[in-house]
């Protein structure tokens, strides 16, 4: 019985990684407001490029999104110009979670019987 219990908890737990580290829109949203709070560090330091563990993440990021910000960001290690091409894919990934959220079905719970 205590095996079971452990196998189920062990179980959940690994679901619950997933739906933490999946590739969606909305988690997606989520590590472009982390990058960009980043980025207003450095330019509250005055730091005039991104350090590069912050950029490897901006590039794995919009590398999973288009080719078309990786393309747009370039070289650049600007912070400007990293901020304006985040807030660009942050924009996309709004709409994409605004339409995955519409796209679930609703879970309706009758109210009355029928008979």
């Amino acid at each position: 019985m205590i095996e079971r219990t452990v196998l189920e908890i062990a179980q959940h737990r690994f679901w619950a990684w997933q739906r933490r580290t999946a590739r969606t829109p909305r988690n997606q949203l989520r590590e472009t407001d982390q990058l960009l709070a980043a980025i207003e560090e450095c330019r509250i330091r005055e730091i005039k490029l991104i350090p590069t563990p912050i950029w490897r993440r901006i590039l794995q990021l919009l590398g999973q999104l288009d080719r078309g910000y990786s393309e747009k960001l370039g070289i650049d290690r600007s912070v400007e110009r990293t901020a304006e091409v985040l807030f660009e894919a942050q924009e996309a990934l709004m709409l994409a979670a605004r339409n995955n959220w519409r796209d679930r079905a609703a879970n309706v719970i009758p109210l009355f019987r029928r008979r």
